[in-house]
C-alpha cells in the first residue's frame, strides 16, 4: 500500500501537479493521523476493559466475604436473642414479681428462632435441663468480626478509588463503620456481662460445670446478688446486640442486592 501511495506521489511531482499534491499530502497526513487515533482509542478500550474486568473480579471477592458476614450475623442476632429469653426466664424462676425491662435506646425484646442451636420454645415452668442450657450460653461469649481481605484488598490496588458507582462506595463504607460501631473488637468489650457472670459464679466456689449437678440451680445460684445484677444486664446488652445486629442485616442484604446487580450490569455489557 505504501509503495501505492509513493507512486501516486511520483507521479503528481512528475506532471508538475503541485496543487493536488499538496492536497495528497495532507490527505495521507490526515489518514495517519485518523489511525493513530483509532490506535489510541482502542487501546484506550482495552485498558478500560482490564480495569472493569479487574473492578469485576474485586466486587466479586467482596460479595463472597460479605455473604459470610451475612451468616456470622445471623448466628449473632440468635446467640444474643436467646441469652435474652434464658436470662428473662431464669429472673422469672427466681422472682416472677419482678419487672425487667431493657433501656429504650436497646430496642424491642428480639424474637427467639423456632428452630437451630439457639431456637426451641422456652418452657412455661421449671425444667432443669433448660436452666442448665440458659446457664451453659450466658457464661459465654460470641465475637463477630467482619470479612476484611475483600474490600483491603480492593482498596490497596487502587482499584477501590476507580470504581465509579458512588452510592455502592458509600453504602460499603457505611456498612464497616456501621458494623465497627455496633461490634467493638473483642478486645475492647471482653463481652463484660458473660466474663463477670463465669467470674462470679467461680469466686463462689462453683464452676459453670457444676450448675447441672446443683439441686436447685435456679435458687442457689441466683441467691448471689451478682449473679441477679449480671442477668439484668445481659437482658439490656444482649437487646442491645440483637437489634444493631439485625440493622446491619438489613444494610448487608440492601449492599449484597447492589453489588450482584452491578456485577450483571457488568457481565451483560
Amino acid at each position: 500500500m505504501f509503495r501505492f501511495f509513493r507512486q501516486i506521489r511520483q507521479r503528481l511531482l512528475t506532471d508538475n501537479k503541485i496543487s493536488k499534491y499538496l492536497l495528497y499530502a495532507v490527505g495521507e497526513v490526515l489518514l495517519v493521523v485518523i489511525g493513530i487515533l483509532i490506535a489510541l482509542q482502542l487501546d484506550n478500550w482495552n485498558e478500560d476493559r482490564q480495569e472493569a474486568d479487574k473492578i469485576k473480579a474485586q466486587l466479586t471477592s467482596l460479595l463472597r466475604d460479605l455473604r459470610e458476614d451475612r451468616g456470622g450475623l445471623e448466628q449473632l442476632i440468635d446467640f444474643h436473642s436467646f441469652r435474652v429469653h434464658a436470662a428473662y426466664y431464669l429472673l422469672d424462676q427466681y422472682n416472677g414479681t419482678e419487672k425487667i425491662v431493657p433501656y429504650p435506646e436497646a430496642g424491642p425484646l428480639p424474637k427467639l428462632d423456632k428452630e437451630g442451636l439457639f431456637g426451641g420454645k422456652i418452657p412455661d415452668s421449671y425444667d432443669k435441663d433448660f436452666v442448665v442450657r440458659a446457664f451453659s450460653w450466658l457464661v459465654r461469649s460470641n465475637f463477630i468480626n467482619p470479612n476484611t481481605v475483600a474490600i483491603d484488598e480492593f482498596k490497596s490496588t487502587g482499584l477501590f478509588a476507580l470504581f465509579e458507582n458512588d452510592e455502592i462506595k458509600n453504602r460499603i463504607t457505611r456498612y464497616y463503620r456501621g458494623f465497627a460501631f455496633a461490634f467493638p473488637p473483642a478486645e475492647i468489650t471482653g463481652e463484660a456481662n458473660s466474663v463477670l457472670l463465669k467470674r462470679s459464679l467461680v469466686s463462689n466456689g462453683y464452676s459453670y460445670l457444676d450448675i447441672a449437678l446443683l439441686e436447685d440451680p435456679v435458687q442457689e445460684l441466683l441467691s448471689i446478688p451478682t449473679t441477679v445484677a449480671l442477668l439484668k444486664n445481659i437482658v439490656d446488652d444482649s437487646t442491645f446486640r440483637s437489634n444493631r445486629a439485625s440493622d446491619v442485616l438489613d444494610q448487608l442484604d440492601q449492599l449484597i442486592e447492589m453489588i450482584e446487580k452491578e456485577i450483571d450490569k457488568n457481565t451483560s455489557g
